[in-house]
C-alpha cells in the first residue's frame, strides 16, 4: 500500500509540475484555436482501417501509437509550444497544421495497413485535403506531415513490432503454465521483446510474478474467480455481468472512441487534440509492452485451464471442476498480469495529467450497444475495469493488482519525460 500511495503522489506531482496550475491558460483543455476537425477524424479513419484489417488488438494499439506520435510531432513542428516526442522537425513558415495531420496519418497508416489503402485510406486522404484551401500553407503542411512520418517509420523500422516469436506450450501440460485457449497463434508474443516508445526496456517494471500454487494467496485468487467469474455464478450481480461484458468489447475501438469523445466534449484545438491522443496512445502502448513482457516471462495459466485442472496444482484448497466455464471468452495469451489492469488505469492517469485533475469525468462509449459508461475519477475507472476482469472469469486478483502497478509506473515515466511545454 505504501508503494501504491507513493506512485499516486508522484503522478500528482507530475501533473502539477508538467502542466501548471488549473488557471494556467497554456495547459490541458485550453482552446487556443478552433475545435479540432482533423486529429479526431483521422483517429476514426485509423479505427475503420484497423477494424477492416482483422489484426489483433495488440497490433492495433502499437499502430495507433505510431500514428499519434507522427501527428503530434507534425503539429508541434508547425505550431510549437511543446517538446516533440520522437522527431524534431522544422516546418516551413505558414504551414497548415491540419494538412500535416492528414499527411502524417495517411503515411503511417498506409505503411502499416497497406491493404486498406484503396478502399479506406486514400479516399479519406483526398476528402480531408479537399477541405483545406489550396496554396502554400496546404503544400507545406503536407510536406511536414510526410517528412515527420517518414522519419518516424525509419526510426522504428527495427523495433521488433510483429516479429515472429513462437510460443511452444509444454507437453504434457505443467500445472501453472499457460496453455493456448484458441487454435489460432498466441497473441502478442513479440510485444514484450519490442523496443518501447518511452521506457528504456520492456522489463523496466516487471513484477515478481504470480503467487506460488502452494500458497494461500493462490487459493484465494482461485476461489474468487471460480465463484464470481463462472458462467453460472449465482453471486455475480446483473450489473457486474454487464460491466464484465462492457469491458470485453473490442479494446482498440472502445479506447479510441473514448479518446475522440473527450476531444469533442472539451472542444480541443488541433494542438491539444494531437497532444492528448499522443499522451494516451504512448502510455497505453508502453504499458501494454511492459505487461506482455511479464505475460510471456511467467506464462501463467488462465482460470478456464486452472479450475478444470484444480486437482493437479498440489493445493488442498483448490477443488477442481472439469465443467467450469467463464462468463467471457478467454483471450489467447497468458493470464498474468491483466492487460486491462495494465493499460486502462494507465491511460486514465494520462488523461488526468492532461486535464490537471483526477476528476476526469470520462465517458467510455459502448461499441456494441451496451450503453456508455461515465467515470468521475481515475480511481472509479480503475476499480470497475479491474473488477470486471475477475467478474468475467478471465483473471485472478493478484494479476489485477500487479497489472495496476505496471500501468501506474509506466504512466509516471511517460508523463515525466514527454509532452511538456518548451521553456523558451
Amino acid at each position: 500500500m505504501k508503494r501504491l500511495r507513493f506512485i499516486a503522489l508522484a503522478l500528482l506531482a507530475i501533473v502539477a509540475a508538467q502542466l501548471g496550475t488549473p488557471g494556467d491558460s497554456r495547459a490541458g483543455g485550453h482552446r487556443g484555436g478552433p475545435p479540432d476537425d482533423y486529429v479526431a477524424h483521422w483517429d476514426a479513419v485509423a479505427g475503420e482501417a484497423f477494424a477492416a484489417s482483422g489484426l489483433t488488438a495488440a497490433e492495433g494499439h502499437v499502430i495507433f501509437a505510431y500514428q499519434a506520435i507522427a501527428v503530434y510531432d507534425s503539429v508541434i513542428a508547425v505550431k510549437g509550444g511543446y517538446r516533440p516526442f520522437a522527431i524534431a522537425a522544422d516546418a516551413p513558415r505558414g504551414a497548415s497544421a491540419e494538412a500535416a495531420v492528414v499527411a502524417a496519418s495517411h503515411r503511417i497508416l498506409t505503411h502499416h495497413l497497406p491493404a486498406q489503402r484503396p478502399a479506406i485510406l486514400d479516399p479519406a486522404y483526398e476528402a480531408s485535403l479537399a477541405t483545406i484551401a489550396d496554396g502554400k500553407a496546404k503544400r507545406r503542411g503536407v510536406a511536414t506531415g510526410e517528412k515527420v512520418a517518414a522519419l518516424l517509420i525509419a526510426r522504428r523500422a527495427h523495433d521488433g513490432f510483429r516479429a515472429h516469436v513462437p510460443y511452444n506450450p509444454p507437453y504434457p501440460p505443467i500445472p501453472g503454465v499457460w496453455l493456448p485457449t484458441a487454435p489460432t497463434p498466441a497473441i502478442g508474443t513479440y510485444l514484450g521483446l519490442m523496443r518501447p516508445f518511452s521506457l528504456k526496456a520492456p522489463s523496466r517494471f516487471r513484477p515478481d510474478g504470480p503467487p506460488a500454487l502452494s500458497s494461500r494467496r493462490w487459493a484465494r485468487d482461485y476461489q474468487e474467480v471460480a465463484e464470481v467469474g463462472s458462467s453460472t455464478s449465482t453471486t455475480r450481480t446483473a450489473e457486474q455481468s454487464l460491466a464484465a461484458r462492457f469491458w470485453a468489447e473490442p479494446p482498440v475501438q472502445q479506447a479510441h472512441a473514448s479518446y475522440r469523445t473527450l476531444v469533442h466534449d472539451r472542444a480541443l484545438d488541433v494542438v491539444q487534440a494531437a497532444r492528448l491522443l499522443a499522451m494516451v496512445s504512448v502510455t497505453y502502448a508502453d504499458a501494454l509492452i511492459a505487461c506482455f513482457d511479464a505475460k510471456y516471462r511467467y506464462a501463467f495459466w488462465r482460470p478456464v485451464t486452472a479450475i478444470r485442472a484444480g486437482g493437479t496444482d498440489g493445493n488442498r484448497e483448490t477443488e477442481g471442476d472439469p465443467t467450469w466455464s467463464p462468463l467471457l471468452g478467454t483471450p489467447n495469451h497468458p493470464e498474468y498480469p491483466s492487460a486491462h489492469a495494465c493499460v486502462v488505469p494507465a491511460t486514465g492517469h494520462a488523461i488526468a495529467a492532461f486535464l490537471r485533475t483526477h476528476r476526469i469525468d470520462f465517458t467510455v462509449p459502448s461499441v456494441t450497444g451496451l450503453g456508455d459508461r461515465r467515470f468521475a475519477t481515475v480511481r472509479r475507472l480503475q476499480d470497475e475495469v479491474t473488477n470486471a476482469r475477475v467478474w468475467g472469469g478471465i483473471h485472478y486478483r493478484s494479476s489485477i493488482d500487479d497489472g495496476v502497478v505496471i500501468g501506474r509506473r509506466t504512466a509516471r515515466h511517460v508523463l515525466s519525460h514527454h509532452f511538456q511545454r518548451t521553456r523558451w
